[in-house]
């Protein structure tokens, strides 16, 4: 197989830049990889690619068993290729696959074998470089895809998987689906169907984010009744925000028109508790940007120690979603009491208005993944591996405190040394940004 494919213009009508569709298989992939390429039409204007986890010393038979089942041109990636809709794309071994751009890259893998998570390097590189796209999960043994199906969702993606009663191995589809970002749970052939809908969806319904051209009136209406049904005001976020929020509902729920989701969302009983939950979700993961952590660590928290008669230490991260960041501060508060005599108490506070993803972060139970983010040394002071998943240990979740708080509306925590808010102030507009800064003083 070559590096790149020529050019090709695709159906008259498509986008400049084709729909992604990002499938993640392992054990037990092979065969639903298959079934899903013969169900699939030739022509949906998307561009897929393939992550499974390859032997690296062996050559790939893939790339044919994919050509065997669709007329697409299949490409296995070993260099770099161009996204043409229409087009497969497949990872090579001992490769990762990034995307930059509206170009996949292929590059060494920097964990050891063993510790490689690519399906989540995929997932995360599109999320992060390109936007939003479609997640697939299939077979597989472990956790890989569970951390990166969360930054999809959170970019406006969609996210499929494979019913794990019908999977060989299900313990990938399941980790994924515990995340509580899954759109679908499907058998393999219906998962065709239903991309091919959401492929169409997508491109009746994109620029929705970026446009000018909005019923303002319709969109307070949408706004007032999120407000009245779940008690929560987002009509100050971010506007592009919440339309790239609303553009992904209407996706789901096959609605071509802001006034379809309008009667949509009165109509139907659970979607403004969906919708809420998309507007909710944040991407998190430990020790995320990691020169903003390095900093944290040299600049600031030792300043928080410099005092000897500290009575005690208090940190508020706000918006902590499933919790990684508070744990992740709290690791560095750990660290940095373990290098002075005097040790004072320390409390880390945990906000956020998702209960839900409350309850993830005190359960404290990550995904094997998080390797990919976290050191070895820390995953052995602080972590307990518990079959697939890791575990935070007692000890840092006995200084970790989690609880349900509205930052625009409820009084702030009081008396804290520190606060981490990086994941509100980001999808506010800038009048709320002012007002939770003087909440803060």
């Amino acid at each position: 197989m070559s590096d790149t494919v020529e050019n090709g213009t695709g159906p008259a009508g498509l986008e400049a830049h084709p729909s992604l569709v990002l499938i993640g298989a392992s054990a037990g992939g092979i065969r639903p990889i298959e079934q899903l390429f013969s169900s699939l039409p030739d022509h949906t204007g998307a561009a897929f690619v393939v992550v499974v986890h390859l032997d690296p010393e062996h050559r790939s038979e893939l790339p044919n068993i994919i050509a065997s089942r669709t007329r697409m041109p299949v490409t296995q990636v070993t260099d770099r290729a161009k996204l043409e809709a229409d087009h497969v794309y497949v990872i090579p071994p001992d490769r990762r696959l990034q995307a930059v751009d509206h170009e996949l890259r292929a590059a060494e893998f920097e964990e050891p074998r063993g510790h490689r998570s690519p399906i989540d390097g995929l997932f995360r590189s599109v999320a992060e470089r390109v936007g939003d796209g479609f997640a697939v999960i299939l077979s597989g043994a472990g956790s890989d895809g569970t951390i990166g199906v969360r930054a999809v969702k959170e970019s406006g993606g969609i996210i499929l998987v494979q019913d794990p009663s019908e999977a060989e191995y299900g313990s990938m589809p399941r980790s994924a689906i515990s995340t509580g970002v899954v759109d679908f749970v499907l058998p393999v052939k219906q998962i065709a169907a239903r991309l091919v809908d959401l492929i169409h969806a997508k491109r009746a319904g994109n620029g929705l984010a970026d446009s000018d051209v909005v019923d303002e009136d319709l969109l307070r209406r949408i706004m007032a009744h999120l407000r009245v049904r779940t008690g929560h005001d987002f009509s100050k976020y971010k506007r592009s925000t919440v339309l790239r929020r609303i553009a992904r509902r209407m996706q789901v729920t096959r609605t071509e028109t802001l006034r379809e989701y309008y009667d949509a969302l009165r109509d139907g009983a659970d979607e403004a508790q969906a919708l809420l939950g998309d507007l909710l979700i944040s991407v998190t993961t430990f020790f995320r940007d990691a020169e903003a952590f390095e900093a944290l660590r040299n600049l600031v928290i030792p300043l928080l120690f410099k005092d000897e008669e500290t009575e005690s230490i208090r940190v508020w991260v706000s918006g902590c979603a499933t919790g990684e960041e508070a744990y992740s501060i709290a690791m560095l508060l750990i660290e940095e009491a373990s290098r002075h005599e005097l040790r004072p108490p320390i409390q880390v506070f945990g906000s956020d208005l998702d209960s839900k993803a409350l309850a993830v972060a005190r359960e404290g139970r990550y995904p094997s993944s998080i390797e990919a983010d976290v050191s070895e040394e820390r995953l052995k002071r602080f972590f307990a591996r518990e079959g697939d998943e890791y575990r935070i240990r007692q000890d840092v979740r006995d200084i970790v405190l989690f609880a349900v708080h509205d930052l625009l509306k409820d009084p702030p925590f009081s008396h804290v040394d520190f606060i981490s808010c990086r994941n509100v102030l980001i999808y506010l507009d800038r009048e709320l940004q002012e007002q939770v800064c003087n909440t803060f003083s």
